[in-house]
């Protein structure tokens, strides 16, 4: 049996190349194991498209890389690859990268256990596992951990270990044990310090001045269809729900930029002082200096909604109106073409194969599950993203509305035909989708529905993809993080539902140029001018296409002539 003590660190160990050196030259593990753990890393650089030579022998330089891979991307199956990891994090270890690596117990301590059982017992997922080792390795039972020790194991989860994401670990950590603490009182666990890595810079709107949270409350709702809909200084179109939270959070990073500007908090008691004209541009040069003085969408939001606070709200003089109108023009970024995340994500389709394996999920999910006799929740859980996969790819609709989606309303059965209706009221820019979808995508709705479905339990209001509260769907950010984290672990593919609309206009319009009004009408556009100017980057790439094919033929026809005479 090898030994576990790490050999000493040397030079040639410095690159994960001298790792492989320092492995094969390890007396303390055996031939087939130097071999193994070798090969491990080779590839592991491999698959990371790290040249091993180039490569620092160090857990924090392939963190951020292995956020972004999977092993679906390659030939490498997922056991292969959690081997292959096991391996180099063991040979960083083992060269002293990690020094402080007790030898983990065969079996965790009985309070160890003890604290699982009573977990599972309770119905809470074990999500403890990595710090019940780290802990147990070190006698310390789950009533000693406290703040401290949350501190150390997360130091060494960051400094020691492939974990990706520590932040998150750590708070997720930290919350499923403050909730196991709180309903198992006998156990005497220590609640600890729920860790927030988020940059604040805005005050709770509970502690802003009531009399400025009063009147911007009372204007947001004049901004609905509760308020006055015949008043002149109402708006054109009553804000949605979503609009009036996103000019909501609007308010409060302007009142944020004013603040740390140098106003004090207790003198923004009005919607007035956030138009005056230095209030206003002190509170933009705040997010525009946080911005690297760039352009954004945010700040072009902020600026947008002070503009309708002037207007609607205050009643300012058409000078400072201008003013307040110009910032907001000043800080608008371009409005042609997509923006940087979608258009990243689309490049994963340059690649046909990539084309395929999103195509082909949905199908390939539903014959997989078919074959079984006995379904679970976990296989139900999978249904939902083809079917949801299935639906955006065929009639790729908002987010919002996929997740509300319910069987009776929505989804309807019409003759032979099933039929996805959403009303006007329930769009974002009230436009009426009322689409059949075709009878493959019906078939594989049906099974979801008939043998699936039901395994969430009740579902009064028959929805599509129910969340854990009866008559409540999911949430759309729950959603969306299982659906992205399904597709990755299933193609490898970095996938979220909204990219699916873009997905589809590009698809259709890198075969079809001038299939813009066909674009238009399946996203369910007003204009389109809009379907023009979010996809103008395509014809772009097209129009290169096209010229690359015209030059590559001419040289060839003349390459042709040359070789004829």
């Amino acid at each position: 049996m090898s030994s576990m003590l790490p050999i000493a660190t040397n030079e040639t160990a410095t690159t994960m190349a001298g790792l492989i050196q320092s492995i094969l030259a390890d007396p303390g593990l055996t031939e087939v194991r130097r071999r193994n753990v070798a090969s491990s890393i080779r590839r592991f650089c491999a698959a990371l498209s790290v040249p091993p030579e180039q490569a620092p022998a160090a857990f924090w330089f392939f963190r951020e890389m292995l956020e972004r891979f999977h092993p679906a991307q390659t030939a490498i199956k997922v056991r292969r690859w959690q081997t292959i990891r096991s391996d180099v994090a063991f040979a960083l270890k083992r060269i002293g990268v990690a020094p402080d690596q007790p030898k983990p117990r065969a079996r965790l301590s009985d309070a160890w256990n003890e604290l699982r059982e009573r977990m599972r017992a309770a119905g809470i997922r074990w999500g403890l596992t990595r710090l019940a080792t780290f802990c147990d390795a070190r006698n310390i039972p789950p009533s000693a951990v406290d703040d401290a020790a949350m501190a150390v194991y997360d130091t060494f989860v960051r400094t020691q270990s492939f974990r990706t994401k520590p932040h998150r670990h750590h708070r997720d950590v930290c919350r499923l044990w403050n909730h196991v603490a709180g309903i198992a009182a006998d156990l005497q666990l220590r609640p600890v310090t729920l860790p927030c890595y988020r940059d604040t810079y805005s005050s709770p709107w509970e502690t802003l001045p009531a009399s400025f949270r009063a009147e911007a409350e009372a204007w947001l709702t004049s901004m609905t269809e509760e308020g006055d809909l015949l008043s002149e200084t109402g708006p054109l179109r009553p804000l949605r729900p979503a609009s009036v939270r996103t000019y909501w959070y609007a308010l409060r990073q302007a009142v944020a930029g004013l603040h740390h500007s140098g106003r004090p908090i207790d003198t923004i008691d009005s919607l007035a002082v956030l138009v005056e004209p230095d209030a206003a541009a002190a509170a933009l040069q705040f997010h525009l200096d946080r911005n690297g003085n760039n352009r954004s969408q945010m700040l072009a939001q902020i600026a947008h909604v002070l503009v309708l606070v002037a207007q609607h709200a205050v009643g300012v003089d058409e000078i400072v109106l201008a003013r307040l109108k110009r910032y907001r023009a000043n800080l608008s970024p371009p409005r042609s073409g997509l923006k940087p995340r979608p258009r990243k994500a689309l490049r994963q389709f340059a690649d046909r194969v990539n084309i395929e394996k999103l195509l082909m999920l949905p199908n390939r999910i539903h014959q997989r599950l078919r074959r079984r006799t006995q379904y679970t929740k976990a296989d139900a859980r999978l249904m939902q993203v083809a079917v949801a996969l299935e639906l955006l790819l065929m009639r790729p609709i908002r987010r919002s509305n996929l997740v509300a989606l319910r069987l009776g309303e929505h989804v309807l059965r019409v003759g032979a035909r099933t039929v996805i209706v959403l009303d006007e009221a329930e769009v974002k820019n009230e436009v009426h989708h009322e689409y059949a979808i075709p009878a493959e995508s019906a078939r594989l709705l049906d099974f979801y529905v008939g043998h699936l479905l039901p395994l969430f339990g009740d579902n009064p209001m028959g929805f599509l993809f129910p969340g854990e509260v009866s008559g409540q769907p999911k949430s759309a950010d729950q959603f969306t993080r299982f659906f992205t984290q399904t597709i990755r672990a299933e193609t490898g593919l970095e996938v979220y539902p909204h990219l699916l609309r873009h997905f589809a206009a590009t698809l259709y319009l890198t075969e079809n140029p001038e299939g813009i009004e066909v674009v238009r009408r399946v996203l369910g556009h007003r204009s389109a001018d809009t379907t023009q100017r979010s996809y103008a980057g395509i014809h772009d790439e097209i129009a290169v296409r096209r010229f690359d094919e015209l030059v590559l033929g001419l040289r060839a026809a003349i390459l042709k002539e040359i070789g004829d005479v």
